[in-house]
This record gives structure tokens, sequence and C-alpha cells, in this order.
């Protein structure tokens, strides 16, 4: 399993981030989509629950949530702390390239969901297009699909210290932060959907310490322990000018409604 979708490292950038925004990612993500009570929406990349608490919440008694994602570990750890609402979920241990087979293997009826989300795990896939596209057989004839991501100059500051550093941050990992839902998500909701809203926004995470910074950085996918020291060292100099090193989590949410 790559480092991006370990649950370990998953957790500790989750804790790093969510201590330090300025804005809860949750809250600004619900206050603009709809998920109403006795809704199935279907959840994909669904981590250790980072969204998920929050849609078992909204769709109520009379609702379900069918989350899937490629990690056990993230999977038990949504399963444990979703323990009161326990019977309004359901998990499902899948590859998102293998969607379909996971759901169908799992006993979930097609074409029955109000809502497919995804929120951070959808540049992992092979093809966005196919999985887009699969993902939607699965919703009702009225459904929505949601997707939220990162966009533009996100991470800058930190990619910038990095580079500085002298690590190579591999194409794969700046697309996906920067390209990935412009390029290859909203081309997609405009052929398919008529109707399409985009939500953006820029979350400032202020880390107060080095070590916070260096904890973030060591559990993602760009770390290189080879240059921890250089790392190191230019965030010293940093915090010997300056009280907090302030990061930008630029966040796009695509929302698709009325089906073509």
């Amino acid at each position: 399993m790559s480092r991006a979708t370990q649950a370990e490292l998953l957790e500790q950038r989750i804790a790093e981030n969510s201590a330090y925004q300025e804005i809860d990612l949750a809250t600004w993500i619900f206050e603009r989509i709809s998920v109403r009570p006795g809704d199935r929406v279907l959840e994909l990349c669904c981590g250790t629950g980072g969204q998920t608490l929050s849609l078992l919440d909204r769709v109520g008694e009379s609702g379900h949530v069918v989350a899937l994602d490629i990690s056990k570990t993230a999977l038990q750890t949504l399963t444990s702390r979703a323990a009161a609402l326990g019977e309004r979920l359901t998990t499902v241990e899948a590859n998102l390239d293998e969607l379909s087979y996971a759901l169908s293997g799992a006993g979930v009826e097609r074409s029955s969901f109000d809502l497919v989300f995804c929120a951070y795990g959808l540049y992992y896939v092979r093809d966005a297009k196919e999985t887009l596209q699969e993902a939607r057989s699965w919703l009702k004839p009225n459904g929505s699909m949601v997707v939220v991501g990162p966009f533009g100059p996100n991470n800058k500051p930190l990619f910038d210290l990095v580079l500085g550093s002298g690590v190579a941050i591999a194409d794969a990992v700046t697309f996906s932060s920067e390209r990935f839902l412009p390029e290859k998500v909203f081309p997609w909701a405009a052929q398919n959907f008529e109707k399409v809203s985009v939500f953006t926004m820029v979350n400032h995470v202020r880390w107060s310490t080095p070590e916070r910074v260096l904890n973030y950085w060591q559990n993602t996918t760009f770390y290189d322990p080879a240059k921890r020291q250089q790392f190191q060292d230019l965030l010293h100099s940093h915090f010997a000018e300056r009280a907090t090193f302030v990061n930008e989590k630029w966040v796009m949410l695509v929302e698709m409604s009325r089906g073509r």
C-alpha cells in the first residue's frame, strides 16, 4: 500500500491540518451540499471517517452510508468511531478501480444512491473518467455527485520549503495537488450534468513549532528522509525570524446534479 493510503500516515496528516486550520473542512463542506434525512450515500475513499461521521449524522435513522476504502485499518478505525451509529453504516474494503465489483460483492443494489461523495481520494485511481462514470451508475436517476480536493497553488509554502531542501517532488504529486480537479473532474462534470456548482476556499494552516511542520511532512507522499537535515535547517531558519509557518490548503468542491 502506498504512503498516500496508509491509515497511520493519513491520520497524522489529518491531525496536523485539523488542529491548526482556520476553517473546519467538514463544516465548510456540509454548509454547501445537501444531505437529507433518509438519503442513501456512497462515500468513496472514506479513510478513517473525516466526513463519514457528518454524513451519518445527516442521513439520520432512516438513511444509510456505504463507505468504501482500500485500507482495512482505516475502516476499522471508522467502524469504532461510528459505533453508536453502526446500523446506518456499511463499510467495503476495496480498491476504487474495482468499485462495481466490490459493491456488487457486498450486496449493494445498483442505482440506489441519492449521493456519491468523495473527498481527497479520487486522484488515486488509474482512470478518473472511467471511475466517475462507474460511480455515476450507482446513482438514482435524480441523484447527485460531490468531489472535494485540492487545486491551484495548494501547499505552495510547504512545497517551496521542501524543494529548497533539495527534494524532488514527483509530477504525480503536484498534478494531484494542483490540477486534477480542474483538468479531470470539472470537464467530466460539465459534460455529464446539467447543473455543476463549484465552491473554493483557501484554508490557512498555522504551525507554531518546527516539530509540527516536520511531523506533517514526514507523513506525506513527498517525504525524503535523505533530505531531513536540510529541511530541518531551513525550518529553524524560518522560525528564527517568524513565530509561525503558514501553509495554504486550496480547496475545491464540485457538486453535480441533474444528469444529462
